[in-house]
């Protein structure tokens, strides 16, 4: 055996033990443990974001109700306005 062949049988070696050490030591269960909790995150921030869309998406709706009933309003305030002128014209007429 020369000394390649020599150092890749130690380097094989070596990963095998280390490989069996992580597995005794329940190294996936720590990063699967860390994996779920991280999945678990993920998953709060993905409903905490839904919340807050319904939330937006409800005071859209109030906004716009407002915005209609505005809307109506000044429409309202221009009809009478313009009655008013009107009659006022007519009045004017009338006195002349």
């Amino acid at each position: 055996m020369d000394a390649t062949s020599l150092a890749t049988l130690w380097a094989t070696v070596a990963l095998v033990i280390f490989l069996g050490i992580a597995i005794y030591i329940k190294v996936p269960g720590l990063i699967a443990k860390g994996l779920d909790a991280r999945a678990a995150k993920i998953s709060n921030e993905l409903e905490e974001a839904r919340r807050l869309r319904e939330e937006a998406q409800q005071l859209l709706g109030q906004y716009q109700k407002k915005r209609k009933e505005a809307e109506q309003e000044a429409a309202d305030i221009v009809a009478a306005a313009k009655r008013e002128a009107e009659l006022l014209a007519t009045e004017a007429h009338k006195k002349t």
